[in-house]
């Protein structure tokens, strides 16, 4: 009995709302699979433009959901709501700032990236000197990826024996260090042949010319390297052997002048290492106080003490310019 009266209200509910919205129905039941043709012919000729506004406008109320946001703007209170008919305005983001960069905080500027390549580019005075910045780099300030490029009877004169400026290119591209360090003279007290091929006999005015072109056009080609951060030049201390103290001071000179027009170049000046009271002296002191022979028998290279007093000049001078940190001091037991 209850199985009867709960079909008979089911019937009625469904007539009820098949004739409280006829079109639809049809339209319902034209897109299903028991739809005969007269049916979908009668289904296509009903208007539906009453039910389509009322679509439309319920849609239109709904609120659109901004999924860019965390927060959930609140609702306006009731005396606040505005007519249907009018448009909600939405506040417009705030226009961006011209011309202005946010600026950083002042105790947050980035540091430095730290000099940690090194290489030595030189003759056979560049190897005593190169070995004892190497040992001083790595035991006092834990630097331990340095290089060493020399070659015997070699410098910036006689590059048709050996082409530093090619050498040179190679090693900066493969290595790329940033800081480098050079040392040629020892080799070129000789005439010499300018650019255009013309011979300039040593010492000369043309000869200073064109060896000042030759030392030009390696500091262009050094500081034109990406990985280049600082150049040191190394200047010849003074000697007992009178050929060549003139030659050094000359040449010293020469190096000193072009390291001024390119600012990643640094001369460092080592005239007065080997002396005391301003004339040389074969027996100096360095730093602690140790006295011993600067020189070795030809008056040009240096003895493992005199080495270590050069690497301290240059040290000396990577720490002026913030190459080198304050060296690490032993840990005590």
């Amino acid at each position: 009995m209850r199985d009867r009266e709960f079909l008979l209200i089911a019937v009625l509910v469904t007539l009820g709302l098949i004739s409280f919205n006829f079109p639809i129905f049809l339209k319902n039941l034209a897109s299903s699979q028991f739809a005969t043709p007269p049916i979908k012919e009668a289904a296509q000729k009903v208007k539906l433009e009453g039910f389509r506004k009322s679509e439309q406008e319920f849609w239109s109320g709904l609120k659109t959901v901004n999924f860019d946001r965390d927060e959930e703007e609140p609702e306006p209170d009731a005396g606040e709501k505005k007519p249907e008919s009018q448009p909600e305005k939405r506040p417009s983001p705030p226009k961006p700032t011209e011309n202005k960069k946010p600026q950083p905080a002042k105790g947050n500027a980035k540091a430095e990236k730290p000099y940690s390549r090194f290489l030595f580019v030189g003759d056979s005075i560049m190897f005593d000197l190169a070995a004892a910045v190497q040992y001083s780099l790595q035991k006092s300030y834990n630097i331990t990826q340095t290089k060493l490029a020399y070659k015997v009877s070699t410098g910036l004169n006689r590059t048709d024996y050996y082409d530093w400026y090619a050498r040179t290119g190679k090693l900066l591209k493969s290595y790329k260090p940033d800081v480098l360090v050079v040392m040629f003279g020892g080799n070129d007290n000789q005439d010499i042949r300018d650019f255009q091929g013309k011979y300039r006999v040593i010492l000369t005015d043309d000869w200073k010319k064109a060896y000042r072109e030759r030392v030009d056009k390696y500091a262009k080609l050094v500081s034109a390297s990406p990985s280049i951060r600082k150049v040191y030049f190394v200047g010849h201390p003074k000697t007992s052997n009178v050929r060549y103290y003139r030659f050094f001071n000359a040449i010293n000179q020469i190096y000193r002048d072009v390291a001024k027009s390119y600012p990643k170049v640094e001369f460092v000046d080592a005239w007065d290492a080997f002396s005391v009271g301003g004339k040389y002296a074969p027996i100096v002191a360095d730093k602690s106080g140790y006295r011993g022979y600067a020189r070795g028998s030809d008056g040009v290279h240096f003895t493992g003490h005199g080495a270590r007093i050069m690497s301290d000049l240059v040290l000396d001078k990577m720490g002026r310019d913030k190459v080198l940190k304050a060296p690490s001091k032993p840990s005590k037991k």
